[in-house]
């Protein structure tokens, strides 16, 4: 802990340094991605206080909290920094985020790792938010077990949306970019009522909190699987259950 304190720390004098060769927008673009509107929020991880700037903001986020700080959001009017856990998609269901609807505070982001892809499997990187992943979307429609099938076969999985910023980017592509009712890897199969996703860890009471369409899951019948159902209505807030055997799109995770 005190070794990434003091590494912070010189990295910090090492920015003030910066600050006086470049301008503050220079610095910031360099260093945090700036959320342009509302696509994306973070979760409060701490009380809020003044800052000078978004990047001195920031970068007391990250000596405050080194673990969880990965985000920020800054009021330039009234200087107001609070810190923010790894930004994500704005979920309808998510109601305890930050920046609030209509408010002038802006967030600003850390650009997270970029994974490898190999575009020439038919995946490709997709954004939101600074989290980026290798994906494959397909427009074809085949049932849950084939969806699987076909992931393996390109060296991959069913996509996993076991945090709020999986969840949200999961939420990006089949809503933005498939626009039609899409499987996630997450199923009851083997117990009813208890959600597992694709590599086997349970779905979190936190997760479960979040990902659910209005009154899901409803267990009928067999509905044992998990899909995404964009075209059905006009802004739904998370994912329903149904039978496996019904054909959706899919999207596989390298």
């Amino acid at each position: 802990m005190y070794r990434r304190i003091k590494s912070i720390a010189l990295e910090l004098l090492f920015l003030l340094e910066l600050h006086d060769q470049v301008t503050s927008a220079e610095l910031r673009e360099a260093f945090l991605t700036q959320a342009t509107g509302s696509e994306c929020q973070t979760l409060a991880i701490g009380d809020s206080w003044t800052s000078v700037s978004p990047i001195m903001c920031c970068l007391e986020c990250t000596l405050r909290y080194p673990d969880t700080c990965h985000s920020c959001v800054y009021n330039a009017h009234s200087q107001v920094c609070r810190p923010g856990s790894i930004a994500f998609r704005p979920l309808a269901s998510v109601t305890t985020s930050i920046p609030e609807r209509n408010s002038n505070d802006k967030i600003f982001y850390a650009k997270q790792p970029v994974p490898p892809c190999d575009t020439s499997r038919y995946f490709a990187l997709y954004e939101i938010c600074g989290s980026t992943l290798c994906l494959n979307l397909t427009a074809t429609e085949v049932n849950f077990i084939q969806a699987q099938t076909n992931c393996a076969q390109m060296n991959s999985r069913l996509f996993i949306a076991n945090s709020l910023v999986r969840f949200s980017l999961y939420w990006h592509v089949s809503r933005d970019h498939l626009n039609y009712y899409t499987w996630l890897g997450l199923t009851d199969i083997d117990e009813e009522g208890k959600f597992v996703w694709d590599d086997g860890e349970p779905l979190s009471g936190e997760m479960n909190k979040y990902i659910w369409d209005y009154q899901q899951p409803d267990s009928l019948g067999n509905e044992d699987c998990t899909e995404a159902r964009h075209p059905a209505r006009w802004d739904p807030v998370g994912i329903n259950d149904i039978e496996c055997w019904h054909t959706k799109y899919y999207i596989c995770e390298a």
